[in-house]
């Protein structure tokens, strides 16, 4: 039963694999996956190569190669191009902050309100996104996230139903990152790191009340057999993921070829978009979950997901503020894009 959302997931990506780059084709780029050949984002890729390959005649050949089978990992995503290890990478935010801290000035996951806020704020944080890169790594975002369909919403697992801050208060919680423990402990909620191999066990015992989680991981942790029910509390946010290649070596790719790269990773794009859109991995996982008897309360209220915002945006802020006066300058202008609502 609980293979239906991983078969929905995967369903998704149609993958193309091939046996490496044409020996017929004109150009032959190497494409970085910060992530393992099985992973699902890696698939994508994959299949971006394979449109890319067919839409160009096979006068382009990309060969998608996980770093980590070259010895490098995640957090050497921006080294691989710079070293010209590969032509351009699937970058992934939170993967390259240890090399760019500024790509560390982000919307972080639960401080938006609603999930379609994020159609309010995704231009303005991928425009900032290709200014880093392109102004300290000698790069440039050639297409948009091609990947997945996002998850859309967190949500608050519990052993006993909560819909409320002043519910959420009266429980031991654990928050997956330190800045949502700061954020929840100034709202007077009880909140703790615990890892995710320890979940399970620490809700059986008592250790934890409840924690903040995607409905899929719901299911891939088996929290079902420990929880009762999960309320909506906030939205998980798109980050700025995409491809992006160096400069130079992009510049140099005949204008055709560039376009056959923009377009197909726009209709992939698009294409994610509408998946999340429709929400279908959270409704997949939600479905599945009250299939068995599981319990998806009401949201909390508003309002008080209002108030979590304001503390999250606090605790943003003054993370931000220890980056760089820079860092707070793209601060400002991804706030003011979700406050002017657009």
């Amino acid at each position: 039963m609980k293979r239906q959302v991983a078969s929905l997931v995967a369903a998704s990506a149609i993958a193309w694999v091939g046996a490496g780059p044409a020996a017929a084709a004109d150009v032959e780029w190497k494409l970085g996956s910060p992530v393992g050949p099985q992973d699902l984002a890696t698939k994508y890729l994959e299949d971006y190569a394979g449109r890319v390959q067919e839409r160009t005649g096979g006068r382009m050949a990309i060969e998608v190669i996980p770093i980590e089978t070259l010895g490098f990992k995640n957090t050497d995503s921006l080294r691989v191009v710079k070293q010209n290890v590969v032509d351009a990478i699937y970058v992934q935010t939170f993967y390259v902050t240890r090399d760019e801290p500024l790509m560390g000035v982000f919307m972080p996951h639960g401080v938006l309100a609603d999930p379609k806020d994020n159609l309010k704020v995704l231009g303005v944080q991928f425009e900032i996104a290709d200014e880093i890169l392109q102004n300290k790594w000698g790069m440039e975002i050639v297409t948009r996230d091609p990947t997945g369909g996002g998850q859309s919403r967190l949500l608050v697992v519990s052993k006993d139903p909560v819909t409320s801050l002043d519910e959420l208060r009266k429980l031991k919680f654990r928050h997956y990152s330190k800045a949502g423990i700061r954020a929840y402990s100034e709202l007077g909620v009880s909140t703790q790191v615990i890892p995710s191999s320890e979940l399970y066990l620490a809700l059986q015992t008592g250790v934890v009340d409840g924690a903040m989680y995607g409905a899929p991981y719901i299911l891939s942790q088996s929290l079902d057999e420990v929880t009762c029910c999960a309320s909506f509390v906030g939205a998980l946010t798109l980050s700025p993921r995409g491809i992006s290649a160096d400069a130079a070596k992009w510049a140099d790719l005949p204008a055709d070829l560039q376009q056959a790269m923009i377009d197909v990773g726009n209709e992939m794009f698009d294409e994610s978009m509408a998946r999340w859109r429709e929400e279908e991995i959270y409704n997949a996982a939600a479905a599945e979950l009250t299939d068995s008897g599981y319990k998806i309360l009401d949201p909390f209220p508003l309002e008080d997901r209002l108030q979590i915002q304001q503390a999250i945006l606090k605790v943003w802020r003054e993370d931000v503020e220890k980056i760089s006066p820079e860092a707070l300058e793209y601060y400002d202008r991804i706030v003011a894009a979700l406050n002017a609502g657009g």
